[in-house]
């Protein structure tokens, strides 16, 4: 089995199944995973940064939608062929991801501060994600969701619907 490096998981993931404890199995669409260099957006509500030790990878949440779980968000993870299967860590599931066969450049991550609150811009190819303000997206841009966010960098700042986010730090190139 061969473990990815962090650099081979920048793109938009897109889950095609999850088996979970007790053997249910999931194979409906709609979760995907905006990764760029660390900084990443998931569809399911949160976004923050990964980081991996070994074949354990695991997502640091700066923004997350829903209480915390009672466990680190850490999986080993491994290639199948051109799946990325990831194997949960402190909690029994297994996860298979694949990527959208599209450009991963620009490629970088805006972390964000308003009012002591996170936010967080990443962008891969067409792709960006957001998560900020109560909301988590994930579109290309140029879309009427992209224009909905009314997201404008100037300088070390961010205006996005009213509110002007700092940028603490980036990455790449947004």
């Amino acid at each position: 089995m061969t473990t990815p490096e962090l650099s081979d998981c920048a793109g938009l993931w897109r889950r095609t199944l999850l088996i979970e404890a007790n053997g249910r199995r999931d194979s409906s669409a709609g979760v995907t995973w905006l990764q760029g260099i660390t900084g990443y957006v998931d569809s399911r509500g949160f976004a923050g940064t990964l980081h991996r030790r070994g074949d354990v990878f695991e997502w640091h949440r700066d923004v997350d939608l829903e209480p915390p779980g009672p466990f680190p968000d850490a999986g080993s993870m491994h290639w199948e062929g051109r799946t990325l299967v990831e194997t949960g860590v402190h909690e029994s599931y297994v996860e298979h991801w694949v990527r959208d066969e599209q450009s991963t450049e620009p490629c970088g991550a805006l972390f964000l501060t308003a009012s002591g609150e996170a936010g967080l811009l990443v962008r891969v190819g067409p792709q960006f994600g957001w998560a900020g303000g109560g909301e988590v997206v994930i579109d290309e841009v140029g879309t009427s969701r992209w224009d909905a966010l009314e997201i404008d960098v100037v300088g070390h700042r961010v205006q996005s619907n009213g509110v002007r986010w700092f940028i603490e730090r980036s990455e790449g190139n947004v």
